[in-house]
């Protein structure tokens, strides 16, 4: 097993964040003492205090003086942006419209091998390539690249896609989206990503890539985007179908739509 090259104190300093981001402790209670950390931990006071001084250059944490160590709860996060699985289509303008995107980039390319076949073009074909950062609350959630074929990118401009989220611009072009195939998996943020979605290099991110498709089966867009899982959640409803065969969860059988 390879060992975990990340010192402790930095460690216990995520997971303290994230109990205190996840209201685990009460804002009128005080967080246990270096000592009881320190042995739950199984790490020096030393460590212990590290961690609580990142805490606290984060603005997560008081000391008050004779009192303890408390959550400061201005600073608490609220809880993640959802997005609903089960809709995986019908409310992107929705999403796009409830948040704000900033274009950092866009242009044609000659497409990789992978875009070619995600989008059923012939090797060599060009695609429009636009990258976006997508935010909530002023805080960016998502990081988005989107490939669309040369002959629909064209149709629009870069100020079209910095006005409109692109469902909207294809709803304009009288593009008429019936379905979608989606995958996700989890990725660790490069410097890119991290810059963009304000995290450490390293940091896990929910990856979500997608396939839209037309009416009549065309692949139009290949989505690939990175989520903060601290700003951004996926959630579906599981209905229990029993059987002979036993019981099985089952994703609710609704108008299957996502968000981004």
């Amino acid at each position: 097993m390879i060992a975990n090259p990340t010192p402790r104190y930095y460690r216990i300093y995520r997971l303290l964040k994230q109990a205190i981001e996840s209201h685990q402790f009460a804002s009128n209670e005080a967080l246990p003492s270096e000592n009881s950390l320190a042995q739950e931990y199984q790490v020096s006071r030393l460590t212990i205090r590290r961690s609580l001084e990142l805490l606290q250059h984060d603005g997560l944490i008081e000391r008050r003086q004779g009192l303890g160590t408390f959550p400061k709860p201005g600073n608490i996060k609220t809880a993640p942006l959802p997005a609903d699985i089960n809709k995986l289509l019908a409310r992107l303008s929705e999403m796009g419209s409830s948040t704000q995107a900033s274009l950092l980039s866009f242009g044609y390319e000659t497409a990789s091998p992978d875009v070619c076949t995600k989008l059923e073009l012939p090797q060599g074909a060009k695609v429009q390539k636009a990258v976006r950062v997508r935010y909530h609350d002023e805080q960016p959630f998502s990081y988005l690249i989107t490939y669309v074929p040369e002959h629909i990118g064209r149709q629009y401009s870069e100020a079209d896609l910095t006005r409109l989220p692109i469902q909207s611009i294809f709803k304009k072009l009288g593009m008429k989206l019936a379905s979608a195939e989606q995958g996700i998996s989890a990725v660790l943020a490069d410097m890119q990503h991290a810059e963009a979605l304000q995290v450490d290099t390293g940091s896990a991110l929910l990856r979500i890539s997608r396939v839209v498709r037309d009416a009549d089966g065309t692949p139009v867009e290949y989505l690939i985007a990175a989520y903060n899982p601290a700003r951004f959640e996926y959630r579906m409803t599981l209905s229990n179908k029993r059987s002979k065969a036993g019981d099985t969860w089952v994703m609710d059988a609704a108008a299957k739509s996502a968000k981004k």
